[in-house]
């Protein structure tokens, strides 16, 4: 089976997988309510993880400097079956702002656009994807290649804005001359910015429809202007993949951008990194024989995973462009040239492999939960049939006294009822201001109330030493605040434990405690 093949078929067998994993979750949740086994807890934690499972995605990050290839390197891989360029791939930057391909059934095929404004407004791209009316949407017509790419172009789009106003966006600072245009020589200064802060696509191809999600990034300058890049998106993606320029290998701002925001130190995340050569048809020479060109190519994987710190076998060389090329004509001898086929094959291994095994292990400690929480429930009611028929056992040849007996066993547990539901009310109301304390102390209103104080005073102080002043002042009235949210979390926890530890005293259950 050709590698690209094998990717869509094994993408489509995980989504298979996935399904069934879910009908055998939701056939346990039915039979628990047929033995009469759940309750609300049990109906909600069913609930959570089919919803994780019907929502789980797979998300592919692409990272490089402009004029890598990049998009097109996506085109190569996931939409060269659709004859044309999906995303726009051209000389120069195209991708201006952060792009996720995606699809949800639920929404017609679309792109919708954050307007690069928005950045003034102290809000994540994750907070703002629960407000529609922020976005602006086209419609992308599929039977039209021409409409869509025009609908795609939206993301190359850029508008010049006077210098001030790009500081004001976060998208320039001083030494940031090349961050996204040259200013002009005009006395005021202007400078080029993207017209849009992040891009969804809305696209009902058959890999996106199994859960894939792509992200293209804009360039790595402009990976530490958004936040949500670094902190968010990119931690989270199963898989990033690195592009370089095979000619020029790892240069000095590649290697800062690995280092702060890719390599990490944490083994399972390194090991989803897949570093990219690409453009190697500028080294196919016809003056050099294909064993030298090879030799060369090489010697540039080594010295690529030399620098990066990574095994070799993360690090791949190919050509995207001349890939694309060969599956739109059918050209299998320059398709095998390009390489491509050696990374897709890695991805379908790999990839789609280690994301079933993490969904599996986290779905499979959820059951055992739930069946710990089964086997303690019929536990107790196994001991309160015990304690009843030790009763009835007991009364027998005294039946005068047992009407009397159960009647005043009924008003005992009636009061012991009462008073657990006081007791609970209380706790309640405590949990309640405490929880609103906490959320008020380290919610986001706080945090934009205390960044909006730490602006204004950036702004009216005319020195560095002012500036650094108030940015220290900002970060330690953070890690204030989290300290005692810290403290305030353990006596909630704590609270929440004792009476956990009470309740399981006071009706012969098992000791367990709340969740972490």
């Amino acid at each position: 089976m050709a590698p690209a093949r094998a990717l869509a078929a094994r993408f489509e067998a995980y989504g298979d997988w996935r399904r069934r994993l879910s009908a055998g979750v939701s056939s346990l949740h039915h039979w628990l309510e047929g033995q009469e086994l759940s309750n609300a807890q049990v109906d909600l934690k069913v609930q959570q993880l089919l919803e994780r499972l019907h929502q789980d995605k797979l998300v592919v990050a692409f990272v490089a400097e402009f004029s890598r290839g990049k998009s097109e390197l996506i085109n190569a891989i996931f939409f060269a079956d659709f004859g044309a360029r999906l995303l726009p791939s051209s000389a120069g930057r195209t991708t201006m702002c952060p792009t996720e391909l995606l699809h949800d059934p639920s929404l017609p095929p679309s792109i919708r656009l954050l307007p690069i404004e928005t950045r003034t407004k102290g809000a994540s791209v994750s907070e703002f994807k629960r407000y529609a009316d922020e976005w602006v949407t086209f419609a992308l017509d599929l039977s039209s290649t021409e409409k869509m790419g025009e609908a795609l172009g939206c993301v190359s789009q850029v508008k010049r804005v006077p210098v001030e106003l790009a500081r004001q966006y976060g998208l320039y600072g001083d030494g940031d001359g090349d961050l996204l245009a040259a200013i002009e020589e005009d006395g005021e200064g202007s400078v080029d910015i993207p017209c849009w802060r992040h891009a969804i696509i809305n696209f009902p191809h058959p890999l996106l429809q199994q859960g894939l999600v792509i992200l293209d990034t804009p360039g790595l300058n402009a990976i530490g202007t958004e936040p949500e890049l670094t902190l968010n998106l990119l931690p989270n993606a199963h898989a990033v993949l690195f592009i370089l320029a095979a000619d020029a290998g790892v240069t000095k701002t590649d290697l800062e951008v690995w280092n702060q925001h890719l390599a990490g130190d944490d083994a399972a995340a390194k090991a989803g990194r897949l570093v990219i050569l690409n453009k190697i048809d500028g080294l196919w020479d016809d003056l050099k024989s294909d064993a030298a060109v090879s030799a060369e190519i090489a010697r540039q994987v080594t010295n690529t995973a030399a620098l990066l710190g990574i095994a070799q076998e993360q690090v791949f060389a190919a050509s995207a462009q001349k890939a694309l090329l060969a599956k739109v004509n059918g050209d299998d001898a320059l398709l095998a040239r390009s390489c491509l086929p050696i990374l897709e094959d890695a991805l379908s291994r790999k990839l789609i492999p280690a994301k079933r095994d993490i969904v599996g292990v986290a779905t499979q400690a959820e059951v055992r939960a739930l069946a710990r929480g089964v086997t303690s429930l019929l536990d107790g009611r196994a001991g309160g049939v015990a304690e009843q028929l030790a009763e009835l056992m007991a009364l027998r040849g005294k039946n005068q006294d047992v009407v009397e007996h159960m009647m005043e066993r009924i008003r005992q547990q009636k009061e012991l009822f009462e008073r657990g539901l006081s007791r609970y009310t209380a706790l309640r109301n405590v949990f309640t201001q405490q929880t609103t304390e906490l959320f008020d102390r380290i919610g986001l209103e706080a945090l934009r109330a205390n960044a909006s104080q730490t602006r204004r005073r950036i702004e009216d102080s005319p020195f560095t030493k002012g500036v650094r002043g108030a940015m220290g002042d900002f970060f330690a009235s953070i890690r204030g605040d989290f300290e005692a949210a810290a403290n305030q979390t353990g006596e909630i926890h704590e609270m929440m434990r004792s009476m956990y530890v009470r309740f399981a005293q006071e009706h012969g259950l098992d000791p367990f405690s709340p969740p972490a």
